[in-house]
């Protein structure tokens, strides 16, 4: 029998990019030694159907299309836990995880129940990023190092069921597609939780990232593009609502309203120029 281990995927219309993603699940073994679950956002790439065809060990959940990145993830814990999972994974559906990434984490989570452990992850040159931050420091972790953060990018994420028994499912409303993963790790670690970055579990992001950081590239990288798609949509790391909410949660209505107020400044003049 399965552990009861719960892999999350969310997708939307990445059909080839999500049987990669769970073609190297089945070539590490952890498609026969995890449940996955694979939550469909309204999809019309036929993915799911396909899904279905070459892997039908995967549970595959639906939306409308108004889950986003969040709303799946909630959702496939929560019908992971109503089964009783022990421990959940987030997987992004372009994060290839490497052979035996994602027993480390599950070996992680059994030695330190009630905690959270990201995998290290690194793009296709080899270079490793920041997937974890530590108050306004964006953090990494080297193969030997194991470092503790207070939030985590969801790229490949073990979760114990307790932190969900405990603080419930990510906010999928203030955080739909942006900063979901982040803040609920930091909801957790603000419980009493430990949040941390295992250097030895390595993770390849096989799509570039958006490059949330440097607003002049992210415009720059875009074929078209409007005050309204930049600013006031789900799909960009620049949505405003979200950007309001993740600043005054993080540091405060005190501290993270000015500095929200700032950068959206900041950001609309450089739209402008």
């Amino acid at each position: 029998m399965k552990q009861s281990i719960y892999i999350i995927i969310p997708i939307y219309n990445r059909k080839s990019i999500t049987l990669v993603c769970l073609e190297n699940l089945k070539t590490n073994g952890d498609l026969q030694k995890y449940q996955v679950i694979v939550v469909d956002d309204g999809s019309s790439d036929r993915t799911s159907e396909e899904v279905a065809a070459n892997y039908p060990e995967v549970i595959i959940l639906k939306g409308d299309g108004n889950l986003w990145w969040t709303g799946a993830m909630a959702l496939g814990m929560t019908y992971a836990y109503e089964r009783g999972a022990k421990n959940f994974i987030w997987l992004n559906d372009d994060s290839l995880p490497a052979m035996n990434t994602l027993d480390l984490i599950v070996n992680f989570l059994q030695e330190y129940p009630n905690s959270i452990v990201g995998a290290a992850c690194y793009v296709e040159t080899g270079q490793l990023v920041e997937t974890g931050f530590k108050g306004r420091q964006r953090i990494k972790a080297l193969e030997n190092e194991t470092v503790a953060v207070d939030g985590l990018s969801g790229y490949c994420v073990g979760i114990a069921a307790s932190i969900f028994k405990e603080i419930g499912a990510p906010d999928a409303i203030k955080f739909r597609q942006y900063a979901g993963d982040g803040m609920y790790v930091l909801k957790a670690t603000r419980a009493g939780f430990k949040a941390y970055i295992l250097g030895s579990a390595k993770v390849i992001l096989a799509e570039e990232k958006d490059p949330i950081h440097n607003f002049t590239n992210y415009i720059q990288k875009l074929r078209k593009y409007t005050f309204k798609s930049i600013f006031w949509d789900y799909k960009s790391p620049y949505h405003l609502p979200t950007q309001f909410y993740y600043h005054t949660y993080k540091y405060g209505y005190l501290t993270g309203l000015p500095l929200f107020i700032i950068k959206a400044t900041s950001w609309v003049i450089r739209f402008y120029v």
